[in-house]
């Protein structure tokens, strides 16, 4: 089974422009700018809260990808594979990006909450992958090669330079949680199948 790969792991343990960045957002309230506030420990608190937010699998978001392929699709499809039936495909060498959106909601005293909404850019490199899929849900699967980098911004403004993973060997399978990831599309192929001709 593959070590767990948060996301998290791909952003620095430290964001030393943050604090500032976020102060200059937060001070557009006058009650909060009129404030004496320890803005080291709020950006250090909003850090840690990024982090918790990322905290999910690097093979999951990419299995929500991979659940978008062509090929996966049809091998989903319920009038083709009986339910229970275990489909097999390979994908060969290919690059995923995705952009995530965390998003921090920060409340100082009796002031308005303000959301902080966050930019993650994530670049995958996967030399190759062969997934299972079971009910119309990728199960799990094995992977050759992966290596990602990702780029956390706040307002368009990246907070550090992109963190390169090493090459990343997952050694045999991985599993997602059941029942699988969901293949987008399927219950929409359903309910045009089942609607009479006209």
């Amino acid at each position: 089974m593959a070590n767990r790969i948060p996301l998290s792991a791909l952003i620095p343990d430290r964001l030393d422009s943050l604090a500032d960045r976020v102060k200059a957002r937060m001070c557009d309230d006058q009650q909060v700018g009129g404030m004496k506030l320890a803005w080291g420990f709020i950006g250090d608190e909003l850090h840690k809260a990024i982090k918790s937010a990322l905290d999910c699998d690097l093979l999951d978001v990419l299995g929500g990808a991979w659940a978008k392929a062509a090929p996966i699709a049809d091998l989903a499809d319920p009038a083709k594979h009986p339910p229970g039936q275990r489909s097999l495909v390979k994908l060969g060498e290919h690059d995923i990006s995705r952009e995530l959106q965390p998003v921090v909601a920060v409340t100082i005293g009796s002031c308005p909450c303000v959301e902080l909404n966050f930019t993650l850019a994530l670049a995958a490199h996967i030399s190759g992958v062969r997934l299972a899929i079971v009910d119309g849900h990728l199960v799990d699967g094995d992977l050759g090669e992966l290596w990602a980098s990702a780029q956390l911004s706040y307002q368009g403004t990246p907070l550090h330079s992109p963190q390169e993973s090493t090459k990343i060997g997952v050694p045999g399978e991985f599993t997602f949680t059941p029942p699988g990831i969901k293949i987008p599309g399927l219950a929409r192929q359903a309910v045009e199948a089942a609607r009479p001709p006209g």
